[in-house]
Formats: C-alpha cells, structure tokens, sequence
C-alpha cells in the first residue's frame, strides 16, 4: 500500500490517540523523504522528526533554538513577552503556538487530496496539536556546541491537561521550559482546548 493511501486511510478513521497521531507523522515524514521534499517542507518536517527523536539538534532545531534564545537575552534583562520587538514576538508567537506546523501540514494535506484534521471534528488541530505535545513532552530541543555564545542551552516542552472540563471543553496547557546556560530556567506557555463531543 502507498504511503498517500495510509496516510489517507487514518485520517478518515480519525486521529484519536497519540499512536494516530505519530503514524501519520511517521509516513508524512517518511513521504517527504522519498519525495524530495523536506526542503519545501521545513517546518513540517522538523515536527515529525522532534516526534521520532529523543532530542533534536539539527538545523531547524538550531533555527528554533536561536530565536528563542534571542528572547531569552531580553526576558533576562527584564523585558516581557509582550513588549519584544514585534518581529521577535510574533516568530515565538508562530512557533510556540506551532502555526507554522499547522500551515504546513495543512498545504501538505491539501497539495496530496488528502482529508483535513477536521474531517472528523471541527477542533482538529487543537485535538491534534495536544496529541502532539504528548509525544515530543521531554524530548528536547539542543543547542549545537558550536553556538558557545547562546545563552539557552535546551528547550523541553512539558504538557498540562486540566483537571476536569469546562462545559465540554478539555483545556490544556503546552509550556516551552527553556533552560540557560546558567541554570537558570524560564517558560512560555500556550493555552488551548478540545471538545469532548466532538462533530
């Protein structure tokens, strides 16, 4: 059987549970590979690899390892999040919230006919998106010893579920802990949720 066609065949059956979710990373990845494509695909990529490693310290990481450690340099000297200089802000905006993940793998699904997260719920990325956050929990982002002026030395993504829902609701919180290379650690964090009753 095709890859397209897996792929295909458990979207429709629907993304329920951590193992849905890496098997489709897993032959999205494995796709792009065959295909040539992972440079069309950078982000994309860099998140279905960060679901098949231990920890991450490849390019993209480095990438993502940089502009956090740009904003790290800032939070430190006592600037908050909201006062970086916008373009600043808005890239950890992007990638904490992993927006460029979810562009990407949409035109990915899009480009291939293949069915969107929302054929079998309308909250389908942010159903995804905390199935996601449970596989890459603890597998950290390393910084490369060849940046020995940066100032983060990792980032490990930690996953919160709340306690109970809220009319349906389940929230969650997905927190990017970054730890300097002083000990010293900060957070951002994201909040969002899934219906319990999906349509």
């Amino acid at each position: 059987m095709d890859i397209l066609k897996k792929i295909d065949e458990r979207l429709r059956a629907g993304i329920e549970d951590e193992a849905d979710a890496l098997y489709v990373l897993a032959e999205v990845r494995k796709f792009l590979e065959q295909q040539g494509l992972k440079d069309d695909y950078e982000h994309l990529k860099f998140h279905c690899d960060w679901a098949v490693h231990a920890e991450l310290r490849g390019r993209m990481a480095q990438r993502v390892l940089r502009e956090f450690d740009k904003a790290n340099i800032q939070l430190r000297a006592g600037i908050n999040l909201r006062d970086l200089p916008s373009g600043l802000e808005r890239e950890i905006d992007r990638l904490s919230k992993m927006t460029y993940f979810e562009t990407e793998l949409s035109q990915f699904l899009q480009k291939h006919n293949l069915p969107d997260l929302r054929l079998k719920r309308l909250d389908g990325w942010t159903h995804f998106l905390h199935l996601y956050a449970q596989i890459v929990e603890g597998c950290p982002l390393v910084m490369a010893s060849q940046n020995p002026a940066a100032s983060v030395e990792k980032i490990t993504v930690h996953f919160e579920l709340a306690k109970a829902p809220v009319d349906d609701e389940m929230f969650y919180k997905i927190r990017w802990v970054i730890l300097d290379k002083n000990g010293l650690t900060g957070e951002i964090f994201i909040l969002n949720s899934f219906s319990l009753k999906p349509e």
